[in-house]
């Protein structure tokens, strides 16, 4: 499934993709009565199939440390299920999918049972995994493979027409109604239109060159049972000359050869190059000063010093090396790329260790080596990291391990090690790191809803007001998994000016939202507000002042901006004849971040929504114009052919609000945010360019859903 990309050096899995979803299991005790909470949540997993792997990372929870983890029993669709494809670590509760060739396809559940403070409990369905099946035959993709150059992908301005492929079948079964790129680290940079073309997205400065495998995900018929994975369906090769070049560290020494010394060598660190590996030959340019005693490994580019040097103390090498491919026979020069200093004396490593370290729940920390480390040149690595610390710690140059402040490593006790190496030997130093219980973490705070739809958590803070819920009588107080006091705060992030919330409760009191009108809020709760454990929760908020017209339930629609969505047929009501009503959004689109770095607001120069705009011209050959609805319009799009272009738009025939994936994502970054936009409506069947102004619906992005 993953590229061979020069800076992702992804090893050994088979070709699976996976999205998470947060799933809190429900505590039943069985062998003693516990009045302590106790709660578990394991991730799930989805888009996997048959013959392929994968792991369920060790659960977070909230109590005592659990250990003794088993899996008490799996159900397929329902019905109990035994075979060997799961397994779950006794000590961390850590779930590896394997053996998978031949498996059923399904949904499977995992109940699991552990152990927390000398009590057994048992979390049934605690782990909900979806092993989808294979396409039918007579699927393809055509052509299979593509080769674009990575100057025309980044480049919005390029002229040049990146090639595409086509999903198609034989025509002897079911037709494809869903395309979807299964989810991968890459998957952003590619898009699949409605009707099966498979296209690079252009202006993405992070793609890197490489080739990426691409997986499918296909509905084959009308609901989610005709799901289907088409496993390595596209291979997309990035061409590019190299591009970049880089040591790390860029700066080496290495001793002068001496009597007390001996005789001395030096190696760099492999580098990383950005562009194409194909047929790739490293070569040193020029040496100032000159000196035939450095050399370089053609093949993987490591700078080298063999002993019997000679090289003197106070001298400074700085080192120009070319990089050519298959794409650039001439090669490019990176200049000065690396410097070796010589020096008299290099330090050996002494005393390299770390002491033990306690830290808590979700809380920032750092570990750095002990006083009285000594050590010139030296660099550090992890040995045998715990894979529940995989991409939670780091491990910077000096060999100060740290953890951010929200960081979600699981509590319980891992032993770290970490080697130090430099020319004069290497030493291995190991610890323990203890992660104990935040008194005050929690995972949620939840208001629930006025439009009678569950599961409440599903559908989560949404509140419609109308003529039979006026906004006096709306004043929803939330619930948590909180043991503890919580403060509440709110954030006005679209209308609503003078809603307030009580501190102490969180009951809100809205104000300020007319007919029609959208509000966003934010609600952050925290717990230990002012101490190191300080820990807490947004949650956003929405409102819906309705005419009663036009009414969407949810009227939030939770989108992946990677996948796109669809949303629910909307309540039309007061219409005569339906056949003639239409509705398509019309202005005043507003965009808000809650997580991220992308701009607020309308479409503008340089904001999110405005650089959205100027993709849309890109890829539809016409010029930007922030005031039109031509993005986001199906009245302006069919007839020209462009719906796939577009960023959303109003299915004409259902009135359900389509999102097109990979259309909201600028410079890499996805949208993680809301969406706010007026529609308009008219009754005569023409378009509703001209129609009465309606605010039905809201976009939430975020790309966990």
């Amino acid at each position: 499934m993953n590229s061979i990309n020069t800076k992702q050096k992804l090893k050994g899995y088979l070709s699976w993709v996976f999205a998470l979803l947060l799933l809190t299991a429900a505590c039943k005790k069985e062998e003693v009565v516990d009045s302590t909470t106790f709660t578990i949540h394991y991730t799930g997993m989805t888009d996997i199939g048959p013959s392929m792997s994968g792991v369920i990372a060790a659960p977070s929870y909230i109590g005592s440390q659990p250990n003794s983890f088993e899996i008490v029993s799996i159900t397929l669709d329902g019905t109990a299920y035994s075979g060997n494809s799961f397994e779950i670590n006794k000590e961390d509760g850590t779930v590896s999918i394997k053996e998978t060739a031949g498996i059923p396809v399904g949904h499977y559940k995992l109940t699991i049972s552990c152990v927390s403070n000398g009590k057994r409990y048992e979390f049934k369905d605690a782990i909900d995994i979806n092993m989808m099946k294979p396409v039918p035959d007579g699927i393809t993709v055509v052509p299979n493979k593509l080769t674009v150059n990575y100057a025309d992908v980044i480049n919005l301005q390029s002229t040049v027409e990146l090639p595409t492929a086509q999903v198609t079948t034989d025509k002897n079964h079911v037709s494809i109604t869903k395309y979807e790129i299964a989810k991968s680290d890459f998957s952003k940079y590619f898009a699949i239109s409605n009707t099966g073309v498979i296209s690079v997205v252009k202006g993405d400065a992070t793609l890197l060159p490489g080739k990426y495998v691409l997986s499918l995900k296909l509905t084959t018929g009308a609901s989610g049972q005709d799901e289907g994975i088409f496993q390595d369906a596209v291979t997309i090769d990035v061409i590019s000359k190299p591009l970049g070049l880089t040591y790390t560290p860029s700066l080496g020494k290495i001793e002068e050869e001496s009597a007390l010394s001996g005789k001395t060598s030096f190696t760099s660190n492999v580098p990383v190059l950005k562009g194409s590996l194909n047929e790739l030959v490293y070569a040193i340019k020029s040496i100032t000063p000159a000196t035939n005693k450095i050399t370089i490994n053609p093949q993987t580019g490591v700078i080298s010093v063999a002993e019997n040097h000679g090289l003197t103390a106070g001298q400074q090498y700085k080192i120009t090396v070319n990089a050519k491919n298959v794409y650039d026979q001439v090669g490019v020069d990176f200049n000065d790329v690396f410097v070796l200093n010589v020096v008299q004396f290099i330090e050996p490593i002494q005393s390299f260790t770390y002491q033990n370290k306690n830290a808590t729940q979700a809380v920032a920390f750092t570990v750095t080596p002990s006083a009285g480390f000594k050590g010139d040149e030296v660099k550090f690595e992890f040995v045998d990291l715990p894979a529940a610390l995989q991409g939670k710690v780091t491990l910077n140059a000096q060999g100060g391990i740290s953890a951010v402040k929200g960081n979600t490593i699981a509590l319980g006790s891992y032993t770290i090690k970490v080697k130090a190496t430099n020319p004069k030997g290497e030493s291995v130093a190991t610890f323990t790191l203890t992660v104990g219980a935040n008194p005050n973490f929690f995972t949620y705070v939840r208001y629930g809803n006025n439009l009678g739809l569950a599961p409440a958590q599903n559908y989560a803070n949404q509140y419609r007001i109308s003529a039979a819920n006026p906004i006096a009588t709306i004043k929803p107080t939330p619930t948590t998994d909180a043991n503890v006091s919580l403060t509440y705060e709110i954030a006005i992030i679209h209308q609503g000016a003078g809603t307030t919330i009580n501190a102490s409760t969180g009951q809100i009191s809205f104000a300020g939202i007319n007919t029609p009108q959208s509000a966003v809020f934010m609600v952050t709760a925290t717990a230990g507000k002012g101490t190191p454990e300080e820990y807490a929760v947004q949650t956003p908020v929405f409102v819906q002042n309705s005419n009663a017209l036009v009414d969407y339930s949810p009227f939030v629609l939770q989108v992946n901006p990677n996948t796109g969505g669809r949303s629910v047929k909307p309540l039309i009501t007061g219409v005569a004849d339906k056949s003639k009503f239409t509705l398509d959004y019309r202005r005043t689109f507003n965009y808000y971040n809650f997580f991220g770095t992308q701009v607020n607001g309308v479409p503008a120069a340089g904001t999110f929504l405005g650089r959205l705009f100027d993709k849309y011209a890109e890829n539809t050959s016409t010029s930007p114009n922030y005031g039109s609805r031509n993005p986001l319009s199906y009245y302006w799009g069919n007839p020209k052919g462009i719906l796939s272009q577009a960023l959303a738009y109003v299915d004409a025939t259902t009135f359900e609000l389509v999102v097109n994936p990979n259309k909201w994502t600028y410079n890499g970054e996805a949208a993680n945010g809301v969406f706010i936009g007026q529609m308009t409506y008219m009754t005569d069947g023409t378009d509703p360019q001209n129609g009465t102004t309606v605010l039905p619906i809201i976009l939430w992005f975020d790309t966990k859903f």
